[in-house]
């Protein structure tokens, strides 16, 4: 091709009859292409995105018809930062799956185990699956270097025991940017980590007079309170930007602008577009990142109004969709119809 720079290529996707896009990454920035080899987009370096209250949601509500009643059997890490002590593990029996924001606790019948995907983390179940035997699936697993796991993004495996101790499948954990973690913790600790946040965004505390309450302490731009966790758990960018959309309301305007009208709308669109997000089994993004356990990307990409739609006409108005940075993130919006 003609490059001097290192090129790392991802390889066309098929799922459920959607063609993903191949990705041509050059190590000294990123550039875009389709598979007719045309450009759309040129940037410094590779964005990923975390996953949201739907997505880890959609994870939670998975595994929680799989998981629980299961003994962990035996853990193997590949990677030591990703999991300490994985033998205080071994023998503990999965009794119920919850959630806090983007946090998802497995709650064992002794302790948490508590899991952050951050960016780029996976957790991909396979029913009766043996130790000594590799995963093999119907299409490539993203960052995984193929259909097949353990892959090279792999960083824990768990492996799961049925009541009378006969092997019953395995818990993937993959991480290619290996920011994310799991860690053993109390039950305690667990509260104490769920109080930490703030009001979960799909909850009945999360109301339109509390989301009023928190965006008149403050004059920072709407789209960053949406942000804060310690404010609402659960809201990350590519939801703040939709539901802004939906709402109407410009992204940049200082939080306490916001009428009590105005907050019941947004409170409104957040709500709408969360839902919407778990209808469709969460959003995979341009990174591919974001998968469900087993191992099919989410569907709600195909419906996001604005977020990675730069350039491209507003569904509302004449406008135009434009992409600032707020925040240090990417943030698009229409500012014809947002206001």
């Amino acid at each position: 091709m003609g490059f001097d720079n290192q090129i790392r290529a991802f390889p066309p996707q098929i799922w459920k009859g959607r063609q993903l896009c191949c990705w041509l990454w050059l190590t000294t920035g990123a550039t875009h292409f389709s598979l007719s080899g045309k450009i759309l987009s040129a940037t410094h370096r590779r964005v990923y995105n975390m996953p949201e209250l739907p997505e880890v949601e959609t994870i939670r509500r998975y595994l929680a018809q799989v998981l629980p009643g299961k003994t962990i059997r035996q853990v193997k890490v590949l990677a030591q930062k990703q999991l300490a002590h994985p033998e205080k593990l071994v023998s503990r029996k999965i009794v119920r799956l919850e959630r806090q924001g983007k946090q998802l606790a497995f709650i064992l019948d002794r302790g948490v185990l508590l899991v952050h995907l951050k960016l780029t983390g996976q957790l991909v179940y396979v029913p009766e699956l043996d130790p000594q035997k590799r995963a093999v699936f119907g299409h490539p697993i993203p960052f995984a270097g193929g259909n097949t796991l353990p892959g090279k993004s792999t960083r824990v495996i768990i492996y799961f025991a049925d009541e009378q101790g006969k092997p019953d499948g395995a818990l993937f954990f993959n991480d290619v940017r290996m920011f994310g973690w799991l860690r053993l913790i109390s039950q305690e600790e667990w509260q104490k980590q769920r109080q930490a946040l703030g009001v979960d965004a799909i909850s009945p505390q999360f109301t339109p007079d509390y989301l009023y309450q928190v965006l008149q302490r403050t004059r920072r731009p709407v789209k960053i309170v949406l942000m804060d966790q310690e404010k609402i758990a659960g809201i990350g960018n590519i939801y703040a930007n939709e539901a802004l959309f939906r709402a109407g309301i410009d992204p940049r305007r200082p939080a306490n602008s916001l009428s009590q009208e105005e907050a019941k709308k947004l409170w409104q669109a957040i709500k709408d577009v969360l839902a919407a997000g778990l209808e469709f089994h969460g959003t995979s993004a341009a990174d591919d990142a974001y998968i469900q356990p087993d191992g099919q990307p989410g569907q709600f990409q195909q419906k996001l109004a604005v977020y990675q739609r730069a350039g491209q006409p507003c569904p509302r108005c004449s406008g135009t969709i434009q992409r600032i940075q707020l925040g240090g993130r990417g943030t698009f919006f229409c500012p014809q119809c947002q206001k």
